[in-house]
């Protein structure tokens, strides 16, 4: 054992009490999601170093160094930053900044106590969003495999398209691509030719980030906002309730059962490269991608359908009713390829660990 422990404060308090590196935890929002956590734990356990999360810290000094680091969450730094015996490490900005802005805007005032800023994009991309040009660390997304899912990815009978995404909003609309992936429910749901897949779709959108309007106020507005839509309703959510089949137990075996899968990120923002497009990887299903405009430094253009290459969905429609059974091999064995690729090594579960690793090693000064 080495004097050196690692504590994370996760990015929700569903994920506290170490919860964030137990496979049985039951997160709601994708499969196998606390995989980079998982391998994490496991090297540094090689290693003599213990990884808990926040809430766990001792309250007095056991002789042992801390490092701590943050992802997402910045209740608690200036409290820790009085103690001699922990080293604030880092903060991961690892959310969207259009769904929890003041987190954003936080961060000038957050790096003064803590030693790194990371994140998938660079500084300029969030100086809208932070108010100034910030010192950020460059990192990729954590992906949760290493490979395709053999059993589902060689699925021959699969259906048109399909979407996987929840009921939500942002807390602010710049470059934001929720209104779009409604749109684009909409106008194939005219054809009958989209399914769609997730929470929330039976009633009124959830509104991200930090709110001060009292509960019963949103209960109120949740109520008012449904009997217009009982008898005055929105064509758009109309049809996007009509497309609904409701929450999945596995996204990759829902998306097993589709040939193509409208991809959108939640915005548009450089090195934004989230577990959408990879899902569908995974699954064997081919994905019309919309989010990060340098997806391709990242991800083959052959792996993939670029939304920004149609003027509109009705383009996109008769592009993809044009493909062939070989030109979507194609695009399945590309992506296929890639996933075993090193130029897939950057997303996999350990490159996170590795992250981590580096900055223990710097902040405690242990030997490679």
């Amino acid at each position: 054992m080495t004097n050196v422990a690692l504590y994370i404060d996760p990015p929700s308090h569903h994920f506290l009490g170490d919860r964030l590196f137990d496979a049985s935890t039951n997160p709601t929002s994708g499969d196998n999601i606390l995989a980079p956590y998982l391998v994490l734990r496991e090297r540094l356990a090689t290693r003599g170093i213990t990884a808990h999360t926040a809430d766990l810290l001792p309250t007095k000094d056991d002789g042992l160094r801390k490092i701590y680091i943050s992802v997402g969450r910045l209740a608690n730094y200036r409290r820790l930053a009085e103690r001699e015996d922990i080293v604030l490490s880092a903060f991961l900005a690892m959310e969207c900044p259009i769904v929890e802005p003041s987190t954003f805007r936080a961060l000038p005032g957050a790096i003064r106590y803590i030693r790194r800023l990371l994140c998938f994009a660079g500084g300029d991309a969030l100086r809208p969003f932070t108010g100034q040009r910030l010192d950020v660390q460059r990192m990729t997304w954590p992906q949760c495999y290493d490979g395709i899912h053999e059993n589902i990815w060689g699925r021959t009978s699969r259906g048109f398209l399909c979407m996987i995404n929840a009921n939500k909003l942002p807390a602010i609309e710049h470059q934001e691509l929720y209104t779009q992936r409604l749109r684009a429910v909409e106008f194939f749901h005219g054809f009958r030719e989209i399914d769609l897949y997730g929470k929330g779709w039976d009633r009124m959108p959830h509104r991200l980030g930090k709110t001060w309007v009292p509960w019963t106020a949103r209960l109120l507005g949740r109520a008012v906002w449904e009997a217009r839509q009982r008898h005055r309703p929105d064509p758009t959510y109309a049809a996007v309730q009509a497309a609904s089949r409701g929450p999945v137990a596995s996204k990759a075996e829902t998306l097993g059962q589709y040939t193509f899968a409208i991809c959108f990120e939640n915005m548009i923002l450089e090195g934004w490269i989230t577990e959408k497009i990879f899902d569908c990887f995974y699954a064997g299903c081919v994905p019309v991608y919309w989010g990060a405009p340098d997806v391709t430094e990242s991800i083959p253009t052959e792996a993939f359908i670029d939304m920004r290459q149609f003027s509109g969905f009705d383009e996109l429609r008769r592009f993809l009713h044009a493909q062939s059974p070989a030109a979507i091999t194609r695009y399945r064995e590309a992506a296929r390829a890639f996933i075993e690729s090193p130029a897939y090594d950057h997303f996999r579960p350990g490159a996170f660990a590795d992250t981590v690793w580096r900055i223990i090693r710097e902040d405690a000064d242990l030997p490679t």
